[in-house]
Formats: C-alpha cells, structure tokens, sequence
C-alpha cells in the first residue's frame, strides 16, 4: 500500500508474490482485487481535486473495451506467453522512455483513451493494471498530483470491472472478501506513509522512482513468465 501511495501503482507487484505462499492463485486473484478497489475507493476522495476538468468518461469507456478484448483475447492465447511478451514491452518502452522517446500524443484526453484500451486489454490479460498507464503518462509528464490521481482512477475501474467479471463466474468467496476488508487498517497506513513521501520529494525524483517501479516489474513479469513456461529453469 505504501508503493502504491508513492507512485500511484505497484501493489499487485508487491503483494501477488507474498499472497501466493498463503493462497491458490483464484483466491489471490480475487484478494488482490477487492483489495485494489478499496484502496482505489480510498485513494479517488483524497485525490479527486487533481481530476477536475479530466476526460475520464473516455478512460473508463475505453478501459471497458480493453479489460473485455483482454479477457477476450486470454481464451485463445497461453497466458505464458502473453505475460512474457508484456514484460518484455515493459522493459523496451522504459529503456526508450529513458532515452528521450516521445509519444508524440497531442492532448490529455488522447492519452487516457490509449491509457483506457492498452491498460484495460493488459488487466484482461494478466491482471497488471498499472505500467501502460505509468508509461503513457510519464511520456506526456504528468506533473506527479496528477499522475497518482488518473493513474490510481484507471485501475478503480479496471478492477472494479474485474469483480464484475469474477461475480458473474462465482469466484468471490465470502471468506476473501472478509480478509479484503481486515486490510483496510494496513492499507490506509500505507497510503498515509506513500502519500507523505510524494510531497518531500522533486518531480524529477518521483519520474525516476516510476521508471524504477516499472523495470522492477517488467523483469518479474519476465521471470514469472518463464518459471511457468520451464519450470526447471529456476
């Protein structure tokens, strides 16, 4: 919660590889989303002044289509290999992000339609909400109030479009929403903690933290992806 209260993203990058100890994958992915709407919920009443005047009916139209073509799309292609080749953009995108590269998007309202359908397809496919966003923003740079606040919007309504999707399919449980809930104490402590950080440091700082963030999770992505293509490599 509190890397997430920092940069706006990377909670599922934290939390995912802790839970999987304790739980089935299923319930994990369902903790981790309850999880990530309550925080979203929490997160959207102390940032909602940096959203005024923002496109975001567009962002959550486009988000739809991207979380519907991702899961869509997940019936046809081995998981694997599409969480593989994600890291591996990821990792590309960042590297030239670094360098200068621009994506040369002309408004705001243009970035959170491409923000909506990339992160949107990326969450159908493998539950990562955050890097498509962060790149797409940092690309235009976002001054960082604001890029905590869309980015943090982007994935209430992606993950509140998942619930949907795991109601519809009878994968809630009872006993994970109450675990879900028990968090909360923990995830306002962290958002406290993050939040406090952001206000200490220059933007310049924070938009290296996010590259560092989003390396971090290109190369597990890239791992994870691996260890489950060939499981004796690791």
């Amino acid at each position: 919660s509190m890397v997430r209260g920092f940069t706006g993203f990377g909670l599922v990058l934290v939390a995912v590889p802790l839970l999987h100890f304790f739980m089935p994958v299923k319930d994990t992915a369902v903790f981790i989303t309850i999880v990530n709407f309550i925080f979203s919920v929490i997160y959207f009443g102390r940032t909602r002044k940096a959203l005024k005047k923002q496109p975001l009916g567009a962002m959550a139209l486009f988000t739809v289509i991207g979380v519907a073509a991702g899961t869509l799309l997940l019936k046809f292609v081995s998981p694997e290999y599409v969480q593989l080749a994600c890291g591996i953009l990821i990792l590309v995108i960042v590297f030239f992000l670094i360098r200068g590269m621009n994506f040369n998007i002309k408004s705001e309202k243009s970035a959170l339609k491409l923000s909506g359908i990339l992160g949107g397809i990326l969450a159908g496919l493998t539950g990562i909400t955050g890097p498509p966003v962060a790149i797409i923003l940092s690309s235009i740079n976002t001054p960082k109030e604001k890029f905590n606040a869309i980015i943090s919007v982007f994935i209430l309504f992606a993950v509140s479009y998942a619930l949907f999707f795991y109601l519809l399919t009878g994968l809630i449980r009872r006993e994970i929403v109450i675990l879900g809930l028990c968090s909360v104490p923990a995830l306002i402590g962290g958002l406290v903690a993050g939040d406090s950080l952001v206000k200490h440091i220059s933007q310049k700082l924070f938009t290296t933290i996010v590259y560092a963030v989003l390396i971090i999770m290109g190369i597990i992505t890239v791992l994870r992806a691996l260890s489950d293509l060939f499981p004796g490599l690791f």
